[in-house]
């Protein structure tokens, strides 16, 4: 079996106040002491798109061995990109901010600071093929609105995008692949965190900035071009559940939970290899 690692919204700052450098490194042993082939990460992997941010990152994956497309996989959310009210700011002055975001520049370092993980397409959607699996990374955040994304938050897959998006699900690179998309916005409802009311009435009170728009049409379109699973983050709690036969896992909990419990989560998705007779892919939830 092919096993990957599954980790998101590491939210990763140069001054480390929060410890999530420290814990991340503690997610990477376990996952290392698990002999897991490849890593993804489904965004918000700094908290803020700084250079110093990026390279702190950089400095622990590489620790790692990691910095390598055969084993590690990024895709940017909305904090890569715009990053986040800092402690303290007027709740009116982020989306100021915001507004002033150049979102090409901030998109071209993510990709830069992570250049080895990527193939040669660096644009987004791209397609990378591991043995028997198709994975498709997507970059969900939309640009910024004032009427619907005044904090950058919000995700949106543009036609264009789908358009690509629906040329590689057809191509004849992915046929007969495990097909697994690598988004950073959530796909469920809310009332499917009724286990954790706390973390629900948190996502409530924020949703109308937390959304991905078109999000009925996005699942519709992935059943319909035989998705097998879709990996994603951005609500800081880990979660497998199902819509229309497609595996959706959020493994946002990895070092940030804003969960109940406050449990730290992952997922390691076990695919079978091209020469196994199994067919089906297995999920284990890590508890750290």
């Amino acid at each position: 079996m092919y096993k990957i690692a599954h980790i998101s919204d590491i939210h990763l700052s140069y001054d480390d106040k929060n410890r999530f450098g420290e814990k991340l490194v503690e997610v990477l042993k376990d996952i290392q002491g698990r002999e897991c082939d490849h890593i993804i990460i489904t965004g918000d992997l700094v908290d803020n798109p700084e250079a110093e941010n990026f390279q702190y990152l950089r400095e622990i994956i590489s620790h790692f061995e990691l910095l390598n497309s055969d084993k590690l996989s990024v895709i940017p959310g909305n904090h890569d990109i715009f990053g986040g009210a800092p402690q303290g700011m007027n709740f009116f002055t982020f989306p100021t901010i915001c507004k002033e975001v150049v979102y090409k520049e901030n998109e071209d370092l993510f990709v830069e600071s992570f250049r080895e993980s990527f193939p040669e397409k660096t644009t987004f959607p791209y397609l990378k093929i591991l043995g028997n699996i198709a994975l498709i990374g997507v970059n969900s955040v939309d640009k910024w609105s004032q009427d619907k994304n005044v904090e950058g938050s919000n995700g949106r897959v543009t036609k264009e995008e789908l358009k690509d998006l629906k040329d590689i699900l057809n191509s004849v690179e992915t046929k007969g692949k495990y097909k697994i998309i690598m988004i950073h916005h959530y796909f469920n409802e809310l009332e499917d965190d009724e286990g954790y009311p706390l973390h629900n009435l948190w996502l409530r009170s924020i949703d109308w900035k937390m959304k991905i728009y078109g999000k009925k049409k996005l699942t519709s379109f992935f059943k319909r071009h035989k998705v097998n699973m879709v990996l994603h983050g951005h609500s800081h709690i880990n979660q497998i559940y199902n819509i229309k036969g497609v595996t959706y896992l959020n493994s946002s909990a990895a070092v940030s939970p804003i969960t109940d419990d406050h449990q730290r989560k992952y997922n390691i998705i076990s695919v079978p290899e091209e020469t196994e007779n199994s067919e089906s892919i297995s999920i284990e939830t890590i508890i750290l």
